[in-house]
């Protein structure tokens, strides 16, 4: 995993902060996505995260939710 989190970011490193450098005739630019995934594709992966960290702490609220409600009914009983 550490491998692969190196990878990507020197892949984006050199995409994002070496790439406007280099003439685009290069045979580098063959080599990386247009410049403007360079901003959609990290917004897309943090609405994702987002959207994932919101879905769980939803289900442990709900879930949270329906053992104290249990617990109240079992108490009155």
């Amino acid at each position: 995993m550490l491998a692969i989190a190196t990878a990507v970011f020197t892949y984006y490193t050199a995409w994002v902060f070496v790439l406007p450098f280099v003439d685009e005739s290069n045979i580098l630019n063959s080599f990386f996505l247009p410049r403007e995934y360079a901003i959609k594709i990290p917004i897309l992966l943090v609405l994702i995260a987002g959207l994932g960290v919101g879905t769980f702490v939803g289900n442990v609220l709900i879930k949270s939710a329906q053992k104290e409600k249990l617990k109240k009914s079992k108490k009155s009983e």
